[in-house]
């Protein structure tokens, strides 16, 4: 009856799930169409998981940024905020025919335009909530070094002051959101390592952060249950 029954489920998840997914499910469970649908479902609870924890950290990422980016703009006397891009520093206006803006002011013209055909007003705080995960891995890149002395100090608890010890986070993290963001399978990764980088770059913005979201975090949790 057992047999029946999780016979029936499969054929379902294969239905809805498609059977070239499930097949990697079904071969990390040694053919157990049983653990295959249990691996499934935990997938998803830690995928859900980490969308959270991650996002915890993408927002605090981005104020961080835009707290050191408005210092930046009111050091050199300019007005206006620095999403903008009046000063032409980050591709507005530079783009080559027949695009007019470069990467990553590209990204902020993507986010204002969002912005208003929602029928937002295109302030400052609208346009930033609007901002990809990609744009502030960006924005800590190589291709932005020169505003990289101005960011560092955002990262005060980071050890030395190298750029790619947080554009090596972010990458890395953004590679793992993206897999989430297209329900990839996950626990064929080291979600370990993965969850202790989202602790190491909150870490290097506040450690009362990395805390905070380790106490509010289901992932440790979740890992545990692995089928």
């Amino acid at each position: 009856m057992v047999e029946m029954v999780n016979s029936q489920a499969w054929t379902f998840f294969e239905l809805h799930f498609g059977s070239p997914r499930l097949r990697h499910y079904l071969v990390e469970a040694g053919r157990d169409v049983d653990r295959a649908m249990r691996l499934y479902e935990w997938n998803t609870d830690l995928s859900a998981a980490f969308w959270e924890s991650l996002g915890h950290l993408e927002v605090a990422l981005r104020n961080t940024i835009d707290r050191q980016m408005t210092a930046r703009q009111f050091a050199r006397g300019r007005a206006g905020h620095w999403i903008y891009d009046d000063a032409r520093e980050l591709g507005r206006d530079r783009g080559r025919p027949p695009h007019r803006h470069a990467y990553p002011y590209v990204d902020i013209n993507t986010a204002i335009n969002r912005v208003r055909k929602n029928n937002m007003p295109t302030n400052p705080g609208q346009i930033i909530s609007e901002m990809s995960f990609g744009f502030w891995h960006q924005m800590v890149s190589k291709s932005q070094m020169f505003v990289w002395p101005d960011l560092a100090t955002g990262f005060p608890y980071m050890p030395g002051r190298r750029q790619d010890t947080v554009s090596d986070l972010v990458g890395s993290l953004r590679t793992l959101r993206n897999r989430i963001g297209h329900h990839h399978r996950i626990w064929a990764i080291d979600v370990t390592a993965k969850y202790a980088e989202i602790h190491t770059l909150a870490g290097y913005i506040d450690p009362a952060l990395a805390s905070w979201i380790d106490n509010n975090s289901r992932v440790t949790a979740v890992v545990a249950q692995r089928p």
